[in-house]
């Protein structure tokens, strides 16, 4: 009845929207209409891409409220899209397969490896001080290839923002390892890059901060697995998918029953509360844990189960449908690829150093067309590597071999503050300090009958800036030798934008085609059937008074409905409020009470049992 009726014009009106993709390449923009669906956005940026294992991707956007969304498949675009400025998708990694290897293509494998490399810098993938050295050295090894003494100067992995905490002496041992990766092509790299981030416990983690009962702070990780969580530098919990019985939510609260033990052969659940820091964040957790628990466990994606949860007397919750293939699925369809093997460029972000070529390139008719590409402009390298020194350093240092540059404040070779290197530091290299060791987390016990709450943010804590990588200025002074504890970066980078000028968002363009629309309406007012100009300028006004009559009829119309509907059900509540009133033998002290105060419609009562009487004697 509420329903607005949309006409043709609308549904073929064109909207735009801004793709970026993982190795920050120039975005494209897509045309939409009203009635598209996300598959169809999504399978034309899978189409672009050449890539045919499309079923762990996705795209990511942020709403108005700062809230990240995967784009549902089964709904419009539009309606996802609505209230988003500027409207920009991001193309990430959406389910981490378990083996990377598994993968048919290469170059599926290669945007799970920029995903990845994306989570090191970020500080989404944890891991120890060695792991994150050899992890930059595949990294280094892929982008500039073998080391040679003439075309890498001392120093030159201080070009490479690679590890949030990255200093001096990883820097060495990076370039140590690297000596030692020669001849390994970039495929041969990336893949020794998958295994050794895929054994790691936070790979796959996309971080969500939680509180717990005494309001510290929480990292809860949702992966193939299961469900994890995260205090200082340990992983305190990990609840199998095996093991889970059902997840919730109920406003800000995220539950997830487990079972625990088993008696008399009946498993007992245990519930697990988890406190988030919005419920719309409670609700995006929520959907991600149950669709990764489908896309992995499920045998089949017809036998998907349509889940609910999240509704109160108020509200009508959430539901969930999984479209798509699940993990078997996928897997089985990788293995009929009968396709050659695409060729695509591999992004340089460092267009000062030229990857070196050898003699192993010759492995595989892919790797020779897909070395290099045209290197990434300088301001879209913020998220992978960060030139360190200006141009005029680097030709120094490479016109000097033998010699190291330094590094002034200005020129930091990460993103920190300049205050962070100290008043008169202009060297990188920084004195060894005492050992900082990370607070192990304490055993979490929950109670069977509550659900306890857990938390989002330490008290005291800053919130990280849109944008920036949340670092310490003591990370400078932190020792190798010890393991940092869980602190990824968690500003939304897939809402940053790039162009100074704000896009317009989809209500600013629907009002834009109707201010055109309005003007096309008028111009064709003024012009007679004849050809000619009307002579009376005060016909458009009029012509334009009656195009919008038939909105405001139709919307009395709606009201009219609506009165009368209301009408009726008043009629209808006060017959059925008299009816067990006075023909009803019920005894309650609120119906006692309402016969007494409605005695004087005792006549009305008689009158109407005459009329019965009355007329139930003529049928007989």
């Amino acid at each position: 009845m509420f329903r607005k009726r949309s006409t043709k014009g609308e549904v073929q009106t064109e909207y735009s929207c801004s793709i970026r993709f993982l190795d920050d390449s120039e975005p494209i923009q897509l045309n939409f209409k009203k009635d598209t669906l996300g598959q169809w956005l999504f399978d034309r940026v899978c189409e672009k891409l050449s890539l045919v294992e499309k079923d762990y991707f996705g795209l990511r956007y942020v709403d108005a409220e700062k809230q990240r969304h995967w784009l549902d498949p089964l709904k419009t675009v539009y309606k996802q899209l609505k209230g988003v400025n500027p409207m920009v998708l991001c193309f990430r990694v959406k389910f981490y397969p378990e083996d990377p290897m598994k993968l048919h293509e290469e170059i599926t494998r290669y945007y799970l490896y920029l995903q990845l490399r994306r989570d090191l810098h970020h500080g989404r993938l944890l891991c120890s001080p060695q792991d994150a050295v050899h992890l930059a050295s595949y990294i280094v090894q892929s982008e500039v290839g073998d080391y040679d003494p003439q075309d890498h100067p001392p120093g030159y992995i201080t070009a490479f923002k690679m590890l949030p905490k990255q200093n001096a002496k990883m820097e060495e041992q990076i370039q140590e390892l690297h000596k030692t990766l020669k001849g390994q092509v970039p495929a041969e790299a990336e893949s020794n890059f998958l295994k050794k981030a895929a054994v790691l416990d936070t790979y796959g983690v996309d971080p969500h901060q939680v509180k717990d009962q005494r309001g510290d702070q929480l990292y809860l990780g949702v992966t193939h697995q299961g469900i994890m969580t995260f205090r200082g530098s340990r992983r305190t919990q990990l609840h199998k998918w095996n093991q889970i019985r059902r997840i919730a939510y109920e406003a800000k609260m995220f539950i997830v029953h487990v079972n625990v033990a088993e008696r008399k052969k009946e498993k007992q659940q245990q519930p697990h509360g988890y406190k988030c820091l919005t419920v719309g964040a409670c609700k995006y957790l929520w959907r991600c844990a149950v669709e990764q628990q489908l896309f992995f466990t499920l045998a089949s994606s017809c036998n998907a189960p349509k889940l609910k949860s999240g509704g109160t007397l108020f509200s009508r919750g959430s539901k969930f449908r999984f479209s798509g293939r699940c993990q078997v699925e996928a897997l089985s369809a990788s293995e009929n690829i009968k396709r050659s093997e695409p060729k695509f460029p591999r992004t340089n972000s460092l267009p000062n150093f030229s990857r070196n070529k050898h003699a192993s390139e010759s492995k595989s008719s892919t790797l020779n067309t897909s070395i290099m590409s045209e290197p990434v402009p300088e301001d879209r390298r913020r998220y992978n590597v960060y030139l360190a020194p200006s141009r005029r350093a680097q030709g120094m240092a490479e016109e000097t071999p033998n010699q190291s540059f330094e590094i002034t404040p200005t020129e930091a070779a990460v993103d920190v503050p300049g205050n962070a290197f100290g008043a008169q530091t202009s060297s990188l290299i920084v004195p060894e300090s005492p050992v900082l060791k990370a607070p192990l987390a304490a055993e979490e016990k929950f109670d069977m009958q509550k659900v306890q709450a857990v938390s989002a943010s330490a008290p005291g804590q800053k919130t990280p800036v849109n944008g920036s990588v949340p670092v310490d200025p003591s990370f400078l002074e932190t020792s190798t030798d010890s393991m940092p504890s869980y602190q990824p970066n968690m500003t939304m980078d897939d809402d940053e934008e790039d162009d100074k000028t704000p896009k317009p968002s989809l209500d600013e363009q629907i009002k834009q085609l109707e201010q055109q629309y309005e003007k096309i309406t008028s111009d064709q007012n003024h012009i007679t059937p004849g050809g000619k100009v009307g002579a009376s300028p005060k016909a458009a006004p009029a012509s334009t008074g009656t195009s919008k009559s038939p909105p405001k009829s139709s919307m009395c119309a709606t009201c009219c409905k609506v009165l009368t509907y209301s009408i009726l059900f008043a009629v209808l509540l006060m017959a059925v409020t008299v009816v067990v009133l006075f023909y009803t033998k019920l005894d309650h002290p609120l119906l006692d009470e309402g016969r007494k105060q409605l005695q004087f419609l005792e006549p009305v009562k008689h009158y109407i049992d005459d009329s019965v009487e009355a007329i139930a004697s003529k049928f007989k």
